[in-house]
């Protein structure tokens, strides 16, 4: 926002500049900055965020020249320095179906009709270009793109602060796209609730953490356990040296055969019990299991007790857990923990931790 309001000032030829971005995906949030001796008015935030609201989802920019006798806008910017001074209000959604509103004077000269539509389409590409820059890290490796393209799940590079300084194509086209799982806000990666976002801060601080006598953790943090839309994201320290103090977050794309197979080789399972736990990855009831692969119902359950006495779990949710925690992305020998795990859930993730290496 600050990029921008310092381009759109210089674009206008403008001392001053005020910018506020209404985000639509989380309840109408409006964000301000001032540039130059704009001020930021309690009293304008109301009249801002009509503007914003009339301009969700439109395709074409709003921009025109406003009365410099107006009181909102002498609220924004700060008084006309001398008789004769003008200034512009633009109004645009963002790709990220965000409203941009800003106002900028005081010019010398006024807004020209002629020059609205050219304008109009600056200050756009001014915001995009702006919004690019704000993403990538200062000191950003000039491989990092092509290092995290080669990853098929959707990976992002973030700080401490959950700041994003890259994101691979898959994580942009499959997760931020549908903003169900992840999303950036404000330049920051969320998860879909608060609770989740704090996991996710704390699971990147502890993966920073160097500890003398070990590596730095993996760590597994639930995004939903819906039946529908059950996924992870895997966490640990960037494994690159041109990315010390930054952490790699990774949403593993959900395969219940490799699942399946990972955890059959993990705790000694024979072929037959694998092929069971693919079809309960696969969210199937001992009936549909049986029908599939020609058992009774009664011989299934059987199966499903055995094997759940195998891997010390006592709940067929803890199925969906092992999928991950038999999963690193990260290389085989660290250890993993599950954040949120109850205590007595310890005897599974020491089972996991004692796994050979693949």
């Amino acid at each position: 926002m600050e990029y921008f309001g310092k381009a759109v000032a210089e674009l206008f030829d403008c001392a001053s500049c005020y910018v506020a971005v209404m985000s639509h995906r989380n309840g109408s949030e409006l964000k301000e900055v001032r540039i130059g001796h704009a001020g930021i008015d309690p009293s304008c935030t109301m009249t801002v965020a009509r503007i914003a609201r009339k301009g969700a989802g439109a395709d074409c920019s709003l921009l025109e020249p406003v009365n410099a006798r107006t009181t909102f806008v002498r609220r924004l910017i700060g008084s006309e320095p001398e008789a004769g001074s003008h200034s512009v209000i633009g109004r645009f959604a963002t790709r990220d179906r965000s409203t941009v509103v800003f106002v900028a004077g005081w010019r010398r000269a006024a807004l020209v009709r002629a020059e609205i539509p050219a304008l109009a389409r600056a200050v756009r590409t001014v915001w995009e270009t702006a919004h690019s820059l704000a993403q990538r890290s200062p000191h950003r490796h000039p491989d990092a793109e092509i290092w995290l393209e080669k990853l098929a799940s959707p990976a992002f590079i973030v700080d401490e602060s959950l700041h994003v300084h890259e994101v691979n194509r898959c994580g942009r086209a499959t997760l931020l796209a549908k903003g169900e799982l992840l999303k950036v806000d404000g330049g920051r990666l969320a998860g879909p609730s608060g609770p989740v976002t704090g996991s996710l801060k704390e699971a990147i601080r502890e993966a920073l953490v160097r500890r003398p006598g070990e590596v730095r953790l993996n760590t597994t943090v639930p995004l939903s356990t819906e039946r529908q839309q059950f996924a992870f994201a895997k966490i640990g320290a960037a494994p690159t040296d041109w990315d010390t103090g930054k952490a790699l977050v990774i949403v593993p794309q959900f395969d219940e055969a490799l699942g399946a197979h990972r955890i059959a080789a993990a705790f000694g399972l024979n072929w037959a019990e694998e092929r069971i736990v693919a079809r309960i990855l696969q969210f199937q009831c001992p009936r549909d299991i049986g029908a599939e692969l020609r058992l009774t119902e009664a011989t299934v359950r059987t199966y499903t007790k055995r094997i759940m006495l195998k891997l010390g779990i006592n709940r067929q949710a803890e199925f969906f857990l092992l999928y991950h925690l038999t999963q690193s992305p990260f290389g085989a020998g660290r250890r993993e923990k599950a954040v949120g795990v109850a205590s007595s859930d310890c005897r599974l993730l020491d089972a996991v931790d004692k796994r050979p290496p693949d």
